[in-house]
């Protein structure tokens, strides 16, 4: 369930891509991909790593134009989409912001959109990286059916010639609501912009890539994104669990009872967190986290299969309401064995 995600994320090839003349002042290409993708997304995810049989996309807005999701595998290991209308090329365009921490290397690189397809069954949507482009990495977010198909491909040293399928989530939007409070909130989406990047990508790394590889260079930094928080979940092992690696889950409803009863439909359905910590590890801080009522919930898992189930030690799922833009901590205590 859990995996490093590597830098780039993507969509399919292959679509017409629209005159430039339908960029009149008042349409902005691919808009409507901010609402197609707002919701809470669960699936299962064919990485470069392996098959994870759930995965979770938690897209909510941040601001009127502003929609982002995190995944969070632990300690530095954390991989970040969001898209928004920006300034760039002198015109509003859908841009996204992909990157994060892996490991001790920061990373965020941005795609603008540059393919559409919308019909009345299916509607296709492809990002480029803004200075490369499909030569050196592309996202693409098809939708069928209600389902959403994300793919990522990767460069083969800056050509695509033979793309490299970085990722192949699909998906199902379970939880849509999610993203209601803020919706409602921003009015989102609108046709304002986020951020002006025209002029931003200059002196790259990367003369073929918009890559930045330190915080401070990054033209769109955590720093200026609102609506987001944090929380430092505080974990009391036993001394049965002293030595363990665990796994953290933050959920919307609650998985794991006083009785160590397990609801498996929440563990399915709810989860929008799933980090790895370390047996030398007695917190951690959870970032770009959605304002909203959670639970968090740490256990042993002693089989390996990433869900609470006999013979794990847990805790009990503990209720915690984030702000917006709050800074909080909990504590959690392994006290509850799983029967």
């Amino acid at each position: 369930m859990t995996f490093l995600l590597t830098l780039c994320l993507a969509l399919s090839i292959g679509c017409d891509k629209p005159d430039d003349d339908m960029n009149t002042p008042n349409d902005i290409q691919g808009f409507n991909l901010l609402t197609e993708l707002s919701g809470h997304w669960v699936g299962a995810n064919q990485t470069s790593f392996g098959f994870f049989d759930w995965f979770a996309f938690d897209f909510r807005p941040i601001s009127s134009s502003h929609l982002h999701s995190i995944y969070e595998g632990g300690t530095n290991q954390n991989i970040i989409t969001s898209l928004f209308v920006a300034d760039f090329e002198g015109k509003q365009q859908i841009m996204a912001r992909n990157g994060g921490w892996l490991g001790n290397q920061y990373r965020a690189t941005y795609f603008v959109l540059d393919s559409v397809q919308e019909t009345a069954g299916s509607k296709y949507y492809r990002l480029v990286d803004a200075v490369g482009r499909e030569k050196r990495a592309f996202m693409e977010f098809r939708f069928e059916n209600d389902t959403l198909h994300f793919d990522a491909y990767k460069d083969n040293s800056g050509s695509l010639d033979e793309p490299i399928r970085h990722m192949g989530f699909i998906g199902t939007n379970y939880n849509p609501d999610y993203a209601t409070a803020a919706t409602t909130l921003f009015d989102f989406p609108q046709k304002v912009s986020e951020v002006d990047l025209n002029g931003k990508f200059t002196d790259l790394i990367d003369p073929d890539s918009a890559l930045f590889l330190e915080e401070s260079g990054d033209p769109f930094p955590k720093s200026a994104h609102g609506h987001i928080s944090e929380l430092t979940v505080n974990i009391n092992r036993n001394t049965e669990t002293e030595s363990d690696d665990l796994l953290l889950y933050i959920s919307t409803k609650p998985l794991v009872d006083v009785d160590g009863q397990v609801n498996f439909e929440n563990v399915d359905r709810h989860v929008v967190r799933t980090i790895d910590i370390n047996a030398n590890e007695n917190a951690f801080r959870a970032t770009y986290l959605h304002p909203d009522d959670y639970f968090v919930t740490v256990f042993s898992d002693k089989d390996d299969n990433f869900y609470p189930s006999t013979g794990d030690v847990a805790s009990v799922s503990t209720a915690v309401d984030v702000g917006a833009e709050s800074d909080l901590s909990v504590g959690v205590d392994l006290v509850v064995l799983i029967p």
